[in-house]
């Protein structure tokens, strides 16, 4: 699975413009060939940023479709008032998925963090990518309310990460880095092993999924 990263800062007043276009742009790619859906986010820390997560079965299928015509003619047709800048167009393979399923479905899921991780070599890519899996597993097991952690490798820099956990709101994601198994996991596995620098960890409220 192909994953495009979409960073955008409305401008003031801007929030419900913005919104409506994207929700527009998703509605004019179902169905099309490769596109596996999209989800919009809005930064608890900073009101006016968003993040688009579009999911493609490859590469080839995100690419034709941004070459597409009827795409900057819908985004054309949008309201004046969507003041955006983009600040961030990453793609990313994936590596991990590890989800709940059941009562904790996607579709109860509230609140995303997103962790950007540089990891200090590719000769850390084993070792790092094995601990998600063990995190992710731990996880899993111990938080109520965990619904899916997923972890993504830049398409073009291999030492490049996005790391997602995805739980049913923003309390049970806070709430979770307390747990003891986790504090445990996390002390026993410092980011100094893999990176010369902590990530970067943001999380966002869902505005819609589709």
């Amino acid at each position: 699975m192909y994953l495009e990263r979409m960073d955008l800062t409305a401008g003031f007043g801007g929030g419900a413009g913005l919104q409506e276009a994207i929700t527009a742009v998703g509605e004019l790619r179902k169905g099309v060939e490769g596109y596996l859906g999209q989800t919009l986010l809005r930064s608890y820390a900073y009101p006016n940023k968003f993040a688009l997560m579009s999911r493609w079965e490859n590469v080839e299928y995100a690419w034709t479709f941004s070459s597409n015509d009827a795409l900057p003619a819908s985004l054309k047709s949008m309201p004046n008032d969507v003041a955006t800048t983009h600040t961030r167009f990453e793609g990313y393979d994936s590596v991990i998925e590890v989800n709940a399923g059941g009562a904790q479905s996607l579709d109860g899921a509230s609140c995303e963090v997103f962790a950007d991780w540089t990891i200090s070599s590719l000769a850390k890519s084993a070792e790092f990518e094995q601990s998600r899996r063990e995190l992710f597993a731990l996880q899993l097991a111990n938080i109520e309310g965990f619904s899916s952690a997923r972890l993504h490798r830049s398409a073009g820099i291999p030492t490049k990460y996005l790391m997602l956990g995805i739980f049913k709101d923003k309390t049970t994601a806070q709430e979770a880095q307390g747990t003891p198994a986790l504090r445990e996991f996390v002390s026993s596995h410092p980011a100094a092993n893999y990176a010369n620098v902590s990530p970067s960890i943001e999380a966002y409220a869902v505005i819609h999924r589709m």
